[in-house]
């Protein structure tokens, strides 16, 4: 997808040409209904702004009201789910594919995804991350099993970055499931399988409803733009960098007041992709 300057704005990747793939899709997508039907949810996990669904997320993440950045909180139970869901190779397989196609469609904010993530590791061992194969600080499980969003924007994602969805399921995607980009007055065929990536923090985005008796699932990756600042702020709070630096912090209010300037130059220009990776690999 090109914006009117030919800035690679969304990628609509599908699927790697691979035989082993759909039963890669349908292994993480029987897992993740195993786990729907062993969790427990609370109201706010089924019934949020996205949409009427079960969904757990996990990963790093830092905003609302975190002093540090840290690991998403689950009950037990839940906990034990999602870790044997991150340790499923076929989810692994489908992270790994959403970071590759971010590195090589987006290189530039592939390489913030990485340099952020190395420097949190460094000034924070403790945290755990959610796969070795992909630059994404978190994920989410929509567990279904009708997946279907509101239309909406992922506010807390990097407002400059993008995200990664994987569709998953059994559903005729000729009539329903479909990704609308009601910015752009888009309506995307979006087949179980496929993997598309969005500026989803600044991109309203949903689905078009799916038949009754079909099923939808879908796995998301994305990057908080509050961990981006608090490496960009010497890890620490903004408030701890308006009052030890302000100047610099001075600095970076002006730099967030363009910030649609800002978020265009991490979008690579189509005929200029294979300078922006300049010999940047995986």
């Amino acid at each position: 997808l090109l914006d009117k300057n030919e800035r690679i704005i969304g990628v609509l990747a599908g699927q790697p040409q691979d035989d082993n793939w759909e039963l890669a899709v349908s292994r993480a997508c029987a897992a993740m209904e195993d786990a729907r039907s062993r969790c427990t949810f609370k109201e706010c996990d089924t019934q949020h702004r996205r949409g009427h669904y079960p969904c757990l997320a996990a990963g790093v993440s830092y905003g609302g009201g975190q002093q540090v950045p840290g690991n998403l909180q689950h009950s037990k139970t839940n906990r034990q789910e999602i870790q044997a869901l991150l340790s499923e190779p076929a989810i692994q397989r489908l992270a790994g594919f959403g970071s590759s196609i971010l590195c090589h469609y987006a290189p530039k904010v592939h390489r913030l995804y990485a340099n952020t993530k190395a420097s949190l590791k460094d000034m924070h061992p403790h945290l755990v991350w959610n796969f070795h194969n992909s630059v994404f600080a978190a994920t989410t499980f929509n567990l279904g099993p009708a997946t279907v969003t509101f239309d909406h924007t992922d506010n807390g994602n990097f407002a400059c970055g993008m995200c990664s969805i994987t569709a998953l399921g059994d559903f005729n995607p000729t009539n329903g499931g479909h990704l609308v980009l009601f910015d752009l007055g888009l309506i995307i065929q979006f087949p179980p399988g496929a993997t598309i990536l969005i500026p989803s923090a600044i991109l309203r985005h949903g689905n078009i409803p799916i038949a009754p008796l079909e099923k939808r699932l879908s796995f998301t990756q994305y990057f908080a733009g509050g961990l981006i600042r608090w490496v960009e702020y010497g890890f620490r709070t903004e408030q701890a960098f308006k009052q030890q630096c302000p100047e610099a912090w001075r600095a970076a209010q002006r730099q967030r007041q363009t910030r649609v300037e800002e978020a265009a130059v991490y979008f690579s220009i189509s005929n200029e992709l294979e300078k922006d990776c300049g010999g940047y690999t995986l």
